[in-house]
């Protein structure tokens, strides 16, 4: 069971006047837990750590295309310039 609980218009000095109240079918008993912050577990991204880790994925993908480009570029400049040479092995005639 879960439940969207916001707290963030509740003062630090007004937490300790909140229960939190479960009525489970087939329990006679309500279960009565106070209100302590330490105490709630959450499954939330904090929105900082969502941004580092977009922010990482960008820079690492903008990385990889840098240097493939780069990498291309470099192919390109360090190969020979044989078109010419090559097209005379292939077609002897011309």
């Amino acid at each position: 069971m879960s439940v969207d609980l916001n707290l963030s218009s509740v003062t630090p000095e007004d937490w300790t006047r909140y229960d939190c109240v479960f009525q489970l079918y087939g329990v006679k008993e309500d279960i009565v837990t106070k209100l302590e912050k330490d105490q709630i577990r959450t499954n939330e991204v904090n929105p900082s750590d969502m941004t580092v880790l977009v922010t990482a994925a960008v820079v690492v993908v903008a990385l990889t295309l840098i240097s493939a480009a780069g990498f291309i570029v470099y192919k390109r400049k360090k190969a020979p310039d044989n078109g010419v040479e090559l097209s005379e092995q292939l077609n002897p005639e011309t």
